[in-house]
């Protein structure tokens, strides 16, 4: 009886936005935890004080207008997603230089959007230069893509001819074509 009047005294203001909860919590003054009554069993269950101390945390970071995250993941995230392209992931694509593509990161990475790269430069898988006139792209004919001086270094190491590091095909440095890229 004194919670139905403590109720009564103090919840007397609710709006209607709020009545239906008041409600609900008024009902739970009939029921005992371990009730039949599915609708009010759950929330006499444990897992609603694991969800009392969420709700609490989010409450107490914007009354204070903090954020839910730790600075040091803020920060990783926003250099991540500077760094993420669409090849980022791939089993067959990732680079071991490549942060995003790391062990540690890639799970902290998955959710991010790519980065937008107005400019693009094409890198070397091999030499790990940058692709541009004076050392242009070549296609070996399984189709990878090399830097022209990687290709010759290596050409010049085996008499002429060129290992593809990805798939291990050998093939004649005269065999690589030119690629133009618009």
């Amino acid at each position: 009886m004194e919670a139905i009047r403590y109720a009564r005294k103090f919840f007397s203001f609710a709006e209607e936005s709020h009545m239906k909860e008041v409600q609900v919590a008024m009902a739970l003054l009939a029921f005992r935890p371990g009730t039949s009554c599915k609708k009010y069993g759950r929330l006499f269950s444990d897992s609603r004080w694991t969800d009392l101390i969420k709700l609490f945390h989010q409450e107490n970071y914007a009354l204070h207008q903090l954020n839910g995250q730790s600075l040091l993941s803020v920060t990783l995230q926003a250099g991540l997603s500077s760094l993420k392209t669409s090849q980022c992931g791939k089993m067959d694509q990732s680079d071991l230089q490549c942060p995003v593509c790391s062990e540690p990161l890639s799970e902290l990475a998955r959710p991010l959007p790519y980065s937008h790269s107005a400019q693009s430069h094409l890198i070397c898988a091999i030499s790990g230069k940058v692709m541009d006139d004076n050392n242009p792209p070549m296609a070996l004919p399984n189709g990878y893509v090399y830097g022209e001086n990687a290709l010759k270094a290596l050409a010049a190491e085996n008499n002429g001819s060129v290992m593809c590091p990805r798939t291990n095909e050998i093939f004649q440095f005269s065999e690589a074509k030119k690629v133009f890229i618009l």
